[in-house]
């Protein structure tokens, strides 16, 4: 009569199975994880797209003009200030009056662009059309990666700014 041995460990086949079971989980979040987040930047850039806007707007309604620079406007951005109209932050390059085509509602001035600062380049600028009877903002980028954030937002269109 054979006696069994009671294992202590492992197969090598029950290993392969449970590492590529975390294969495929890691498969489908890490992409899911990627797109969250840069989701979330983009988000924090048109919260201050909306927020610069509504100054430039306040300005406007005051001074009967459009400001000429970040220093007329009472929102501050976080980052480096490269010109009196452009501010490199850690994710956006902002750029007062950067939405020529695109002035906000109730004023001639033009509005803010935020460009994305390195991977897949996308653009998000101030409110450019209705939908669902609310303004929205605009998204377009320079790739098919950059246009699926846009489009992950709702805000996806085919123009410039």
């Amino acid at each position: 009569m054979k006696k069994y041995v009671k294992s202590l460990g492992f197969t090598l086949v029950e290993m392969l199975v449970v590492v590529l079971i975390i294969g495929i989980l890691a498969s489908i979040a890490i992409p899911n994880y990627a797109r969250s987040i840069e989701k979330s930047r983009a988000t924090e850039a048109m919260n201050m797209i909306k927020a610069v806007n509504d100054a430039i707007y306040a300005y406007a309604a005051e001074k009967n003009d459009c400001p000429a620079s970040f220093s007329k406007i009472l929102v501050e951005i976080p980052g480096d200030k490269v010109s009196d109209v452009m501010i490199r932050g850690k994710y956006f390059t902002y750029v007062l009056n950067g939405a020529s085509n695109s002035p906000i509602p109730g004023t001639v001035c033009p509005g803010l662009l935020a460009e994305r600062n390195n991977g897949d380049v996308y653009r998000i600028w101030n409110p450019y059309r209705t939908v669902n009877g609310k303004r929205s903002l605009a998204c377009n980028g320079d790739n098919d990666r950059a246009q699926k954030v846009c489009k992950s937002m709702g805000i996806l269109v085919t123009d410039q700014p």
